[in-house]
């Protein structure tokens, strides 16, 4: 189920972007896509939804929108794959840098999902400058010290997963 204000927002907008096709293909996944108002991110795939704060999201280009949207749906698609506790175990390596290189490769690989189904829908390539760019060296090593903030955190521990995502969640 797509809450109704995202579903708003993204019908709302006058872009000459595929909103149509990206609101018909949200619709298609299955996935519950909830509007929240987030702490520190404006969008995030769990193990049961992806929360989207369209509230910020508004604030932002539509390219930006489309492509944050999209990048949201891969994830959700990888957890979805390898389930909640193949998520967790993964969320809980011990080691920083296979931690580090996890997060890497998951925010990689769903920035160039994003790359290619926003150019399916649109037939305009989405620049690479407006990604993370986590392949470059520079970016990585400042990956680091997101990545900090959640190492250790769940260790394997089904709730400890429920609160991190919680405390993203303001409303």
């Amino acid at each position: 189920m797509v809450d109704i204000s995202i579903k708003n927002k993204l019908s709302q907008l006058n872009s000459p972007l595929n909103f149509d096709g990206l609101i018909e293909f949200i619709e298609l996944t299955g996935f519950d896509f909830k509007d929240r108002e987030l702490i520190n991110a404006i969008g995030i795939a769990t193990t049961d939804c992806i929360y989207l704060d369209i509230g910020k999201l508004r604030h932002y280009i539509d390219d930006f929108i489309f492509f944050v949207i999209l990048h949201e749906i891969c994830h959700f698609k990888r957890i979805a794959k390898i389930g909640k506790l193949e998520t967790i175990r993964l969320l809980s390596l011990d080691d920083f840098n296979l931690f580090h290189e996890h997060i890497l490769n998951e925010e990689i690989l769903a920035d160039r999902y994003a790359c290619s189904l926003f150019y399916r829908f649109n037939k305009k390539i989405y620049p690479y400058e407006m990604t993370q760019q986590l392949d470059q060296p520079k970016k990585k090593k400042e990956y680091k010290n997101i990545a900090k903030r959640y190492f250790g955190f769940i260790q394997n521990d089904e709730q400890r997963y429920d609160e991190l995502i919680k405390s993203f969640i303001k409303n």
